[in-house]
């Protein structure tokens, strides 16, 4: 549709130097599905950065790191990552806690 269009603009107005229409990448909806949720996790660890008791995992342990997310492709389509919290005491893992969930429910990454 597009080609026609720019076809016709072509030809009606005479431009010889527009270029040609070049068609764009199909991205399937899995595919669209991995990158939303690459970019959901790196904006949650840009957010949580200043965390020290937060640590993010996947499934088997390994850590996770933003810059290796986009290499990450789980079977069920998702990533799997774990947000671990250490903390030196149990009411300090709760506060943390406390504060990443408004921080989920909220959006505020």
């Amino acid at each position: 549709m597009i080609q026609l269009v720019v076809g016709w603009v072509k030809h009606f107005f005479g431009l010889s130097n527009v270029e040609e229409f070049t068609s764009v990448e199909q991205v399937t909806p899995s595919q669209m599905g991995y990158r939303f949720e690459h970019e959901e996790l790196k904006r949650l660890m840009e957010r949580l950065k200043g965390f020290e008791t937060v640590e993010f995992t996947d499934a088997y342990g390994e850590p996770l790191i933003s810059e290796s997310i986009d290499q990450r492709f789980g079977q069920d389509g998702g990533i799997d990552c774990i947000i671990r919290i250490v903390a030196p005491t149990e009411r300090g893992a709760k506060n943390v806690a406390t504060r990443i969930r408004n921080i989920l429910v909220k959006g505020d990454y």
